[in-house]
């Protein structure tokens, strides 16, 4: 009896804490995992990942880029599940606070270059399905945070970004998932960065100093139903982990029935008044 090929997930960014949570969790599943890093420092938490591929990537540098993703299509496998890990939150100033180009290039880290990832390994998909990408969304997106307007509105292009692979792409399941706070080596790059306004570093630190915060596991679960799911429940969609009952099949009827529901939409759109006009005194 020929024995089941193996799935294949491409983690861009894979040493982020959520990467190498996901890691190990879809090798337990027996997936083949493939995946960039651009620090060494934590490659040995891989280690024990029997057959995982790594290739040094920063997504600072486009040639490091293309040439990270010539490696993996140098081994003739063919990805599954495509998911996007990289956050990056400076600079921590208001819009006019500081350097342009710093502001510029936290854009391309946080949104540009994860989609120019995504563009590149896209003919190495596998072709059986609809393979499925996840981008992770961060914060701003019901609110103005101030200070995180490169990573708020990075994030804010992601989301979009899965509405337009949907709608031009029936192979692909795009969607979106925002984890809430969660426990992550980004906490320790605002609490260090000495532009980080009082309040944020307050607000850091009294979650850093509870018991709480979304779970590896849940995220891990929460990624692993919506791809499941298919693009007609979860493509071109914004999940948030911590609000949305997506346990619920209840919801995922909900969903493949209303194709506009968890998209970026403004609030309320549909209220048309009394029809009174005011009228000039």
């Amino acid at each position: 009896m020929a024995q089941k090929k193996k799935k294949t997930v491409f983690i861009s960014s894979i040493t982020s804490d959520i990467g190498l949570a996901l890691a190990r969790r879809y090798s337990a599943d027996g997936y083949i995992v493939a995946g960039t890093y651009r620090s060494r420092k934590l490659l040995p938490e891989l280690a024990g990942l029997p057959g995982c591929h790594l290739f040094s990537c920063d997504l600072s540098k486009k040639g490091t880029i293309l040439s990270s993703i010539r490696r993996f299509a140098s081994l003739g496998l063919k990805w599954e599940t495509f998911i996007s890990c990289a956050s990056w939150p400076p600079p921590l100033t208001g819009f006019f606070g500081g350097d342009f180009d710093e502001w510029s290039a936290s854009v391309h880290v946080n949104a540009i270059e994860q989609l120019r990832v995504l563009h590149a390994i896209y003919p190495f998909r596998d072709r059986k399905t609809a393979a499925n990408v996840v981008f992770f969304a961060g914060p701003g997106t019901n609110n103005a945070v101030k200070n995180f307007s490169a990573l708020t509105l990075s994030k804010l292009m992601l989301i979009k970004a899965c509405e337009l692979l949907d709608a031009e792409n029936g192979d692909l399941n795009a969607f979106i998932v925002g984890p809430g706070w969660t426990r992550t080596k980004t906490h320790d790059i605002i609490l260090s960065d000495p532009n980080v306004s009082p309040e944020k570093y307050r607000e850091t630190m009294a979650f850093l100093k509870t018991q709480e915060g979304t779970s590896m596991e849940d995220i891990y679960r929460c990624v692993r139903r919506l791809s499941l799911s298919g693009r007609k429940v979860s493509g071109g969609r914004n999940f948030s982990i911590v609000h949305d009952a997506w346990r619920s099949d209840e919801l995922f009827e909900e969903l493949a029935k209303d194709p506009d529901m968890y998209k970026l939409r403004r609030y309320r759109n549909e209220w048309k008044g009394s029809g009174k006009k005011n009228e000039q005194r």
